[in-house]
């Protein structure tokens, strides 16, 4: 039997879905933690998030709140990552807060009004408490 080439390899990551998002918490010492990420399934990767950052060693999230979208678009696999990686470029040139481990920003006690994404189009996302 042959073995799948590199092309088709290639050509399926094109094809298949994944959601780019953005989302946010609130730390333990009231820090806004806003974070850009990719996933095929939203409910299992905020599950993971709110598991994992209530065992963070910093920028911990408190017991009794859960990682929260605010905004989300279905993409190709190859697109989300493509533009997982030039919004968080984008966010760092525009200083939106300080960049942390996985993909996250720490914008202190200043939560951003919105932020933007540009797709084609510009998506502006008002970010929610």
């Amino acid at each position: 039997m042959k073995s799948p080439s590199r092309k088709n390899a290639n050509q399926k990551n094109k094809t298949e879905k994944e959601y780019l998002y953005v989302g946010h918490y609130v730390d333990e010492n009231g820090n806004y933690i806003l974070k850009v990420g990719t996933t095929n399934d939203l409910d299992r990767r905020k599950q993971e998030h709110t598991r994992n950052y209530r065992k963070a060693d910093s920028l911990k999230l408190p017991k009794k709140e859960v990682f929260k979208y605010d905004w989300h678009l279905k993409l190709s696999k190859y697109n989300t990552l493509r533009y997982e990686d030039k919004t968080k470029n984008k966010w760092k040139d525009e200083n939106i807060g300080e960049y942390v481990r996985n993909d996250r920003f720490n914008c202190g006690k200043r939560k951003p009004a919105y932020v933007e994404i540009t797709i084609r189009k510009t998506y502006i996302i008002p970010l929610g408490e």
